[in-house]
């Protein structure tokens, strides 16, 4: 597991991860690390190289961030896996993050079910050896649903739906301040409605 400076000697340490918890900056995860070991009372344990990626053990949790873009977050979701499978951890993975919500109010929790890919379709789409290789990408419905709940129970506005992941910030999420943009506010405008529908 070169980009996280872990072998597979190193496995053993992680047998008990029950939850592993992905976001994108690094600030954003260290800061999210300190606050479970806070709230649970476990030592937060810094592991890795922290060169691309921020990495904690904290009791039965893995914490870490996963950079911006899809290339940056298939190395981590490759090499966690191998990680925990070495481990024969049983784990559930969440990732938490900003979203641009589509029809809903600002500040809504927004609870994935599936992603999308840039077309609207339900699959993650890569190049293997030359050739096209589509994965599904749905998510535990209960987990999904568990969540629900528990924002009920805070009283925090919450949703399920889709979550679009692109392999572009710019274009591909329909932004208008890029260096290229080769569409209209219009154009985006029916791209985000179709979105919703």
């Amino acid at each position: 597991m070169y980009h996280l400076g872990l072998t597979k000697h190193d496995a053993k340490d992680f047998k008990g991860i029950k939850y592993v918890c992905i976001g994108g900056t690094n600030d954003r995860m260290s800061n999210f690390a300190k606050t479970i070991g806070d709230k649970f009372g476990y030592p937060v344990k810094s592991i890795g190289i922290h060169k691309r990626y921020v990495l904690y053990h904290i009791g039965p949790c893995l914490v870490c961030s996963h950079g911006m873009g899809g290339p940056s977050i298939s190395i981590l979701l490759n090499e966690i896996a191998k990680l925990l499978k070495y481990a024969g951890a049983d784990s559930l993975w969440i990732r938490m993050g900003t979203s641009g919500g589509v029809g809903v109010n600002p500040g809504t929790v927004c609870i994935s079910k599936q992603a999308v890919n840039g077309a609207l379709e339900p699959y993650h789409e890569t190049i293997v050896l030359g050739k096209r290789v589509q994965r599904p990408a749905i998510f535990d419905e209960g987990v999904a649903n568990e969540l629900v709940k528990i924002c009920e129970e805070l009283k925090i506005e919450s949703t399920i739906g889709k979550t679009m992941c692109c392999d572009d910030f710019y274009e591909g999420q329909g932004r208008l301040d890029g260096a290229i943009c080769e569409y209209t506010l219009q154009d985006k405008m029916d791209f985000l409605d179709r979105a919703s529908k």
